[in-house]
C-alpha cells in the first residue's frame, strides 16, 4: 500500500510541477503543516482518553463493565474467560465513545486471547463490531471538528448513530449466516 501512495503522491507532485512550478513547494509545505498539526491534535484526544481509560481500569470500572455486559458479550461471542470478557466489554465501549485508540490496544488483546482459545466465530464478529461499531458519541470526530472550528461539531451525532446502527447490525447478522460457529 505504501507504494501505492508513493506513486500516487509522485505523480500528483509531477504533474504539479508541470502545470503550476511556482506552488509546487507552497502545496508541499502546507500539506506538512496541515498533517503535522491533525498529529498533534490526535495526540492530545488519544492522550486524554487513554488517561481515562487507565484511570478506568485501575479504579476497577472495567471489571465493572464486563460484568455488566457479560450477558450482551456472551450472546455475541459465546462463552469466554474473565480477561477476554473483560477486553471485549472494553473494546465494545471504546467503539461506542468513538474512541478508536482506546478500542485497538482492547481489540488486540481481545483478539489474541480469543485465538488462542480457538474461537473463529468470536474474532469474525470482534473484527465486524471493530469496523462497523454503534457509535453513541463519535468523541474523536467532534473533537476534531470543533479543532478545525465547525459552527456546529456535534451535529454528526444523530447521522452517526443511524449509520454505524445499520452497519453494525448487518456486519452481525452476515457474520452469523456465514461464519460458522
Amino acid at each position: 500500500m505504501n507504494a501505492v501512495f508513493a506513486v500516487i503522491t509522485l505523480v500528483s507532485v509531477a504533474y504539479l510541477a508541470v502545470v503550476s512550478p511556482e506552488s509546487v513547494m507552497a502545496s508541499l509545505n502546507g500539506g506538512a503543516e496541515k498533517g503535522i498539526k491533525l498529529c498533534f491534535t490526535l495526540l492530545i484526544v488519544y492522550s486524554v482518553w487513554l488517561g481515562l481509560y487507565e484511570i478506568l481500569d485501575r479504579s476497577g470500572a472495567t471489571e465493572t463493565a464486563a460484568r455488566l455486559l457479560s450477558k450482551p458479550i456472551n450472546a455475541l461471542f459465546g462463552e469466554t474467560d474473565d480477561q477476554t470478557r473483560k477486553y471485549l466489554s472494553m473494546n465494545v465501549t471504546a467503539n461506542m465513545l468513538g474512541l478508536g485508540s482506546v478500542a485497538t490496544t482492547t481489540g488486540i488483546k481481545a483478539a489474541e486471547r480469543l485465538q488462542k482459545a480457538g474461537n473463529k466465530y468470536a474474532c469474525a464478529i470482534l473484527f465486524v463490531l471493530a469496523a462497523t461499531s454503534v457509535q453513541l458519541l463519535p468523541a474523536t470526530v467532534i473533537s476534531l471538528r470543533a479543532q478545525a472550528g465547525a459552527a456546529s461539531p456535534t451535529d454528526i451525532v444523530l447521522p452517526t448513530l443511524l449509520s454505524t446502527a445499520v452497519s453494525t447490525v448487518c456486519g452481525v447478522l452476515l457474520t452469523k449466516i456465514f461464519v460458522k460457529r
